[in-house]
């Protein structure tokens, strides 16, 4: 055992057949809806999409030239996955690090999330192998400055700016940790450098009016009221994210967080930022788990450098990590093959209630409604074109850029929804629903980008012994006339946990909403009709084009008054 610990092509030969392994993984495990949806992305290749940058759909894009199906989404996700391994190997510099080349991998193969960017494809992949070529360059560039270090640091910031935005972060905490840099003119070259080669996606955002800039700062949603569940969400993510091992590599961490080598520095700066910029953005809502990732790469080289010097911490780690591994094998096997545990996954059935869909709606053009993933997983899937509409409980997504996404061919629009109707139901495991629901519709306008609202938010008050009107206005941005007979006005009500929905009708009295237009016009409500469903509180006014579908768009999750 000894020697084989101590072998120099351990490191390459497990990193070689990790690869393997997860080319294999990617190919028998189906896509996570998220992954078709970045798929679509690479249909329309672009420097920039909705609601990130452009790389995930170049990872995507190298795939589908050298490979099909689920690895024609995910094969460049391995090897990146494994050039980052590599690259974190290469960073460190500790004297004796070569014989303990297998206590670095076993820091690795046992870090929870990390094990999941080897075989699927989201930002986090190219994020995560340009963030590990970062801090090689850096650690590099704290020792000896070369051109090339300087060129490699810039390549990896513009890498991790396409990536994802959360690259920005890194860059700010390296130089919260070391002011020095403000000194270094050079350091001004290179970001000067990423800068020039992220013009790109900065005019895409230009030309589009910055959609992913007002999306993540503005448009997200985000919750009323403080909810301590989300912080406690994080804390626990935090862990989450390592295992068992989290033990080990916090106790490292901290015993640590006081070592004044300028890379380490840098490294702890890193884990503190993220923990705590995603801890006040909790105060704003869910905090999602890969949001921190990028924190697990320096907590794997403060760890190794720790248990080296610490080897009485090794046999725990030990433990704790070989815990983890047999944990994580044997979800890599539940996550490839369906039915081994009752509870159905992310990746299992996609396949499936695509290709039931498919045989329903044939001849009909799909229109998915408030599941973008869906609609990707569909698309992937069938190799059918969908159309994607949000009505007002869904958001703004990449395919308001999809062209034609609103041209329909079809005389039949097959109408495709989660919320349950009396239409045909198709059973599925995905997305955290059990089924959708299918319609058919005929003549369909796509209005759901008209906007619907009370003239005076603060005084509306709905009688519920008589009619009462009501001055709203509405706004069409299309470039042609609507005639009212098409469309319907309702009051909408829903319950607190957003997850029914009643509406009454109310009457416009004008017959033409006119183009590239806002009018004020009045609308009237039956208030005796609220009598029945008076313990839905009144969440705005909405439109829809049929009775078939939902109500596209609502004016406001603002609660009204209702009397008697």
């Amino acid at each position: 055992m000894e020697k084989l610990k101590q072998h120099k092509l351990l490191l390459p030969v497990t990193i070689f057949l990790l690869s393997i392994l997860n080319i294999i993984q990617g190919n028998y495990t189906e896509l996570l809806p998220d992954e078709a949806y970045y798929w679509v992305y690479s249909q329309y290749m672009n420097w920039g999409f909705f609601d990130h940058p452009p790389l995930v759909a170049i990872w995507v894009t190298i795939s589908d030239f050298l490979f099909t199906d689920e690895l024609g989404v995910r094969f460049f996700s391995a090897i990146s996955f494994s050039l980052m391994m590599y690259l974190v190997w290469c960073t460190i510099d500790h004297p004796s690090k070569n014989k303990y080349s297998w206590l670095f991998l076993l820091l690795f193969l046992s870090t929870a999330l990390l094990n999941v960017y080897g075989f699927i494809t989201t930002p986090d992949t190219p994020l995560l192998l340009f963030f590990a070529l970062f801090l090689w360059a850096y650690k590099r560039y704290l020792t000896k400055n070369s051109t090339l270090i300087y060129f490699t640091l810039s390549i990896a910031i513009a890498g991790m700016m396409y990536s994802k935005y959360q690259g920005i972060l890194i860059l700010f905490f390296i130089f919260l940790s070391n002011w020095k840099l403000i000194k270094d003119y050079k350091i001004w070259l290179v970001c000067l450098g990423a800068l020039i080669l992220y013009v790109p996606h900065i005019y895409w955002q230009y030309v589009n009016d910055f959609p992913s800039v007002r999306y993540h700062l503005y448009e997200r949603a985000s919750v009323a009221t403080y909810k301590f569940e989300y912080t406690l969400m994080h804390i626990v993510n935090a862990i989450a994210i390592l295992g068992f091992t989290f033990i080990s590599i916090y106790k490292a961490f901290f015993k640590g967080i006081k070592n004044k080598d300028i890379f380490f520095k840098g490294l702890n700066s890193i884990v503190l930022g993220f923990f705590f910029f995603f801890l006040i953005a909790s105060y704003r809502g869910h905090v999602q788990a890969q949001w921190i990732a990028p924190i697990m790469l320096p907590l794997i080289i403060i760890a190794f450098d720790y248990l080296i010097q610490y080897k009485k911490n090794i046999r725990l780690f030990c433990y704790l990590a070989i815990t983890n591994i047999i944990i994580i094998l044997f979800a890599r096997i539940i996550i490839a093959n369906d039915g081994i545990i009752p509870a159905k996954l992310d990746f299992h059935g996609n396949k499936e209630w695509t290709l039931k869909v498919k045989k329903l709606t044939e001849n009909s053009d799909k229109l998915f409604i408030n599941s973008f993933q869906n609609a990707s997983i569909y698309w992937f899937y069938t190799k059918e074109k969908v159309h994607y509409q949000k009505n007002y409980l869904g958001r703004k997504n990449q395919y308001g850029f999809i062209p034609g996404n609103d041209v329909f061919s079809s005389d039949s629009i097959a109408y495709i929804t989660r919320i349950s109707k009396e239409y045909s139901e198709i059973k599925m495991k995905s997305s955290g629903k059990d089924s959708i629901f299918i319609s058919f519709l005929k003549e369909y306008k796509p209005l759901f980008d008209v906007e619907i609202n009370f003239t005076d938010l603060s005084k509306i008050e709905f009688n519920t012994s008589m009619k009462k009107t009501y001055d709203i206005v509405i706004k069409n941005p299309y470039s042609f006339d609507i005639n009212t007979e098409d469309i319907m006005v309702e009051v909408a009500f829903q319950n607190k946990k957003g997850n029914e929905k009643y509406s009454i009708p109310a009457k416009i009295n004008t017959s033409t909403l006119k183009a590239m237009s806002e009018q004020i016009i009045s609308m009237e409500v039956d208030g005796s009709l609220i009598n029945d469903i008076l313990e839905y509180p009144i969440v705005g006014i909405g439109i829809k084009t049929s009775e078939n579908m939902d109500l596209v768009k609502v004016s406001s999750l603002n609660n009204f008054k209702i009397v008697n």
